[in-house]
């Protein structure tokens, strides 16, 4: 893996509660002893140091994963630094960053037939951060493009989605779904609540 080639990493911590939290940042420099990444944050972030972290790397080839220390964090407002203990070494995860749960998720489907809009209160059964299945009565939705309009941790993630393929579950169908067109920030969010649940679903294996 060429430093030059990564596109940005992934911190994941924990917070003063203990609760799984994640950050993405840029790393700034790596050298034997440290890598220092930035992210910017106008009122800084306050982690307990030194702590045992999942470091995340995004590149072009792929997904790397591996635990590591995260030494110490400074706020220079309004940038956060990160200073983490260089990893012994890294795992390839995936060739693509991202990986879908199962997650049942309050949404609105609508598409568009004979120029009218319908609306379907419904929920996904999975999702990742480049797309989701929802539950539908029906398989046809009208149209090639559709929207979805998500409730995330209360907020609404709205995006436009491209159908992909179908199954058919008892009386209704799980209709697989591609975003695309969604912001950076609304995928960030999908991305984290996805690592979240994934470490829920480890935890409750290992009971």
């Amino acid at each position: 893996m060429n430093p030059e080639d990564i596109k940005y990493v992934k911190i994941l911590y924990q917070d003063s509660e203990e609760k799984a939290c994640s950050v993405r940042a840029a790393i700034r420099g790596i050298t034997k002893t440290e890598i220092m990444c930035c992210a910017k944050f106008e009122d800084g972030l306050h982690i307990k140091t030194p702590q045992d972290v999942t470091f995340s790397i995004v590149c072009t080839e792929g997904l790397y994963r591996t635990k590591t220390v995260l030494r110490k964090v400074e706020n220079d407002e309004p940038y956060t630094f990160f200073f983490l203990i260089p990893p012994a070494s890294l795992e390839y995860r995936q060739n693509r960053e991202y990986f879908r749960v199962a997650l049942a998720l309050k949404c609105v489907f609508s598409y568009k037939l004979n120029d009218e809009i319908i609306n379907i209160q419904t929920q996904t059964a999975d999702i990742s951060a480049s797309g989701v299945s929802v539950i539908l009565p029906q398989c046809e939705i009208g149209s090639e493009d559709a929207w979805l309009s998500i409730t995330v941790n209360n907020r609404q993630v709205k995006t436009k989605v491209k159908y992909i393929r179908d199954e058919k579950i008892d009386s209704e169908y799980k209709i697989s779904f591609r975003f695309t067109e969604i912001s950076e920030s609304d995928r960030d969010l999908i991305s984290q609540i996805c690592i979240k649940k994934q470490l829920e679903d480890r935890r409750k294996n290992l009971k």
